[in-house]
């Protein structure tokens, strides 16, 4: 069961990332210079790759698809974060809170890579 949440939310959310990059591209102008947003897209486009992939190896039980997703997440979190800190200080609180729901999710879904230690008695 945990690998089945695992992984779809890692391919789902890479996905996601995917095609809200090519959304945002098509649309106005964009506040960032030309090389600032290329490696912010090299970022974004490395990390929703690693998520997809390692989402995909973890449904499918292989190997190295839970270390991969463990780094993915990392990403993912790291991601969010950044993005929550950027629209707060636009102002836009909506955003921001969205921002910060997907790192809580997403540090949620990371701990369940981990055992629970059944408690001693």
């Amino acid at each position: 069961m945990k690998n089945k949440i695992i992984g779809s939310y890692s391919l789902v959310i890479g996905v996601c990332v995917i095609a809200m990059w090519l959304i945002i591209l098509n649309g106005p102008a964009l506040p960032e210079g030309r090389i600032a947003l290329s490696f912010h897209l090299a970022s974004e486009f490395l990390m929703a790759t690693f998520c997809i992939v390692s989402g995909i190896l973890v449904l499918r039980r292989r190997n190295p698809g839970r270390l991969l997703n463990m780094a993915a997440l990392g990403l993912l979190i790291y991601s969010v974060l950044n993005a929550a800190g950027y629209y707060g200080e636009r102002g836009e609180q909506a955003m921001m809170i969205m921002f910060i729901a997907f790192a809580v999710l997403s540090l949620v879904v990371f701990r369940l890579h981990f055992p629970v230690e059944k408690e001693r008695e």
